[in-house]
């Protein structure tokens, strides 16, 4: 009986505890970004972005446009970007979505990301 009264504080204790956290540090948005990839990702969708170059009406970036799913669900080509031009560095970010591919030039300069171009291929 002297197990079972034991586990049975020990159970309590760590219900206490995990609440008490939970309490004190709440809710924590986590973002993981251990791979290249996502940590570049991670960039565009955290900086701002410079909207005065901005012609392509693909590009509406509302969180339904293709540039939001594309920094989401897309994949970088570190092949065929160029993270280290100065001043600012390339990439190429590629999405398909309905059975369209779209090729999206991003350039990280600063505190800002600009699109340089959209290709659309069906």
């Amino acid at each position: 009986m002297a197990f079972l009264r034991r586990l049975l504080f020990y159970i309590i204790g760590i219900g206490l505890g995990v609440a008490l956290v939970k309490v004190f540090f709440g809710e924590r948005d986590l973002d993981y970004a251990y791979g290249p990839g996502a940590r570049v990702k991670k960039i565009f969708r955290t900086k701002v972005i410079d909207s005065t170059t901005l012609e392509h009406p693909v590009l509406d970036l509302s969180k339904d446009s293709i540039y939001y799913w594309a920094v989401v669900d897309g994949k970088i080509k570190f092949g065929e970007s160029n993270p280290r031009k100065e001043p600012c560095g390339e990439y190429a970010l590629y999405y398909e979505h309905k059975d369209i591919d779209y090729h999206i030039t991003l350039e990280n300069c600063g505190d800002t990301v600009r699109v340089l171009d959209v290709v659309r291929e069906e």
